[in-house]
């Protein structure tokens, strides 16, 4: 049976203030969906859509004007900014479109630094090894293809063991060959790490593999949809 690990209600993000008489944007309007855990999900949606205000909300980087965010029981909308930070040094793992690495640390120095900031986490040797990377934990991120670069950040990701891996567009700075690579990479740890894994995306033919499809417009969720029958990532066509 399926456990549900994420709950929004009524999630609306607005930046500026009419009695400041500051215009306001609503970036985001009443956001409302549920996420089961080990779900990998597909938010859809073009640029200015309300994507990474939406993903930003769900990692605790930005706060909700109004509405409901449960994760584990927890209502991350009621936290205050310390433990908002304890929450994503704890709960979250975070992959971008761009690495984010350190330069001047090695691929096991990477991992090591963001296992290093929990006490729950994994053996980086063994995150690394799970993402490919076994023999190349002493080479320097300029010493890795943009591939094996970003398979170190999905290791650094996950050797925190977090509740939700959220993934802005992790494919988009790479070719399709290795674009495939990293969508089995993150479909595996969906599956076989039961992880709930969110990957925010324009390419929709990423989406085929997805359990849960949501599509946002405009700031609004305008569609919600489970997918009964995912197919492999084999069947992507890039």
């Amino acid at each position: 049976m399926a456990e549900e690990q994420i709950r929004l209600t009524g999630i609306s993000k607005i930046y500026g203030n009419a009695q400041k008489k500051e215009a306001e944007i609503v970036a985001l309007s009443d956001a409302t969906f549920s996420i089961n855990k080990g779900e990998l999900v597909f938010i859809l949606g073009p640029s200015g859509a309300g994507k990474s205000t939406l993903l930003n909300i769900l990692g605790g980087m930005d706060k909700a004007t109004s509405g409901e965010y449960i994760i584990n029981g927890i209502d991350v909308t009621k936290l205050n900014e310390t433990d908002l930070a304890k929450f994503r040094r704890s709960e979250i793992g975070f992959v971008f479109q761009f690495y984010n690495l350190v330069p001047s640390l090695n691929a096991y120095e990477n991992v090591y630094l963001a296992s290093s900031l929990v006490s729950k986490h994994y053996d980086p040797s063994k995150m690394l090894e799970l993402v490919g990377l076994k023999n190349r934990e002493n080479n320097f991120p300029a010493q890795l293809s943009g591939g094996e670069q970003q398979r170190v950040a999905i290791a650094r990701a996950l050797v925190k063991n977090p509740t939700l891996l959220l993934c802005d567009e992790p494919t988009g700075a790479l070719d399709s060959k290795t674009g495939a690579q990293i969508m089995k990479l993150l479909y595996k740890v969906s599956k076989e790490e039961n992880k709930t894994v969110i990957v925010v995306t324009h390419n929709r033919a990423l989406t085929v593999i997805a359990n849960r499809i949501i599509e946002i417009q405009d700031g609004k969720i305008v569609s919600n949809k489970v997918i009964s029958k995912p197919k492999s990532v084999e069947e992507i066509e890039w």
